[in-house]
């Protein structure tokens, strides 16, 4: 039906210009004295006939020519606009606009409204209106076939760089824009289609609103209850405080200058992603006491490396925090976190309280 919509108005308006035109060249006519006004609209309709390849002109060559010229360009505009109405299959696939927001993905929906396609391919792009460039590399998925009313649900992982730096950018600057390129190929005729769409921070919902920056940036926070106890020579007894963890410590008369003593936490399954963040406004925060001096190692351990900032304690409680645009290396695939106390720091026992871990943007 909104095919056979589509086709009916690109006829109409087809006939209304080209009457419009043969119109003009009456009216032509009615002024230079050549006919009557009564005689207008037959002569409308006599040019409209023999521009569309029907009926004969006398009198004047030039405009035969040219009402022939027209006829023929505007027919064959015509011809190819009902053949891409009656045979590309653009509309057949629908994206739904409003992607839905989890705190881990986003989640859209393509649907196949007519026969089956094959060899669906997307690819999204984003572009900075006021640099004139793409930004990053395009993120593609791929999907073998679609059988007539089926749904892709095409999962998007808010954990990959690509996707959350995405929403981001959307959501805090106008200049930002991401565009969805698609294409498929029908299997019945082996036409080849492609379509691109606009997708704007509008069509990000969360609950039927709009996502929110302060909902998307909010806190992430690691419980300080994950925290896993490793000793070597030395003794580590660790025991819940007041929404921290307590880690009561001394070390071995045996142990050497390389002997440790950590809590941390493993981020194996699935790894963590700092690189996502934005570093200008990011920074991890923890609070931490002690009831004596206390050096302590705060370490990221990549797949790569591992990023080290020293924390000193002075018998007193303080909120620690480090910035990401600090540690100026691949923050990627995060394996575990850790607070470390080396025996060669200098402390031979004593008690530290630490709290949830967090990941907090401004």
């Amino acid at each position: 039906m909104i095919k056979l919509k589509e086709i009916g108005r690109i006829i109409l308006i087809f006939i209304l210009i080209m009457i419009a035109i043969c119109f003009c060249f009456s009216l032509y006519k009615l002024i230079c004295g050549d006919i009557s006004f009564s005689q207008l609209p037959s002569e409308t309709a006599l040019y409209f006939l023999y521009s569309i390849g029907y009926g004969a002109l006398e009198g004047d060559s030039v405009i035969q020519n040219i009402l022939a010229m027209i006829g023929i360009v505007s027919l064959a505009l015509m011809t190819t606009f009902l053949t891409i109405n009656l045979f590309w299959r653009l509309d057949d696939v629908k994206l739904n606009k409003n992607i839905t927001y989890n705190k881990d993905y986003l989640l859209m929906k393509f649907e196949n409204k007519g026969k089956t396609i094959c060899d669906m391919k997307v690819a999204f792009s984003l572009y900075d209106e006021l640099k004139y460039e793409n930004i990053g590399e395009a993120k593609e998925y791929y999907m073998p076939m679609l059988v007539k009313n089926s749904v892709w649900n095409l999962r998007l992982n808010l954990n990959e760089t690509f996707w959350y730096k995405t929403v981001y950018d959307l959501l805090t600057s106008n200049s930002k824009k991401l565009y969805c390129i698609f294409s498929f190929v029908d299997t019945k005729t082996g036409q080849n289609s492609i379509k691109v769409e606009e997708i704007t921070k509008e069509n990000i919902k969360l609950s039927d609103k709009i996502l929110d920056y302060k909902e998307f940036t909010k806190t992430v926070v690691y419980s300080y209850k994950k925290l896993l106890p490793v000793e070597n020579c030395g003794n580590l007894q660790v025991k819940e405080v007041e929404n921290a963890i307590e880690m009561d410590y001394s070390f071995d008369e045996k142990a050497n200058e390389n002997s440790f003593i950590m809590l941390y936490y493993n981020l194996h399954e699935p790894n963590l992603n700092l690189e996502k963040y934005d570093k200008q406004k990011t920074y991890l925060e923890f609070d931490i006491s002690s009831e004596n001096k206390v050096n302590l190692r705060f370490e990221i351990k990549t797949n790569e490396n591992i990023l080290t900032e020293y924390v000193t304690v002075n018998n007193e409680a303080k909120t620690v925090r480090i910035n990401l645009q600090d540690l100026n290396k691949n923050l990627e695939n995060v394996k575990e976190i850790c607070y470390t106390i080396f025996k060669k720091d200098g402390n031979a026992n004593g008690k530290l309280c630490i709290g949830n871990l967090k990941i907090v943007t401004n």
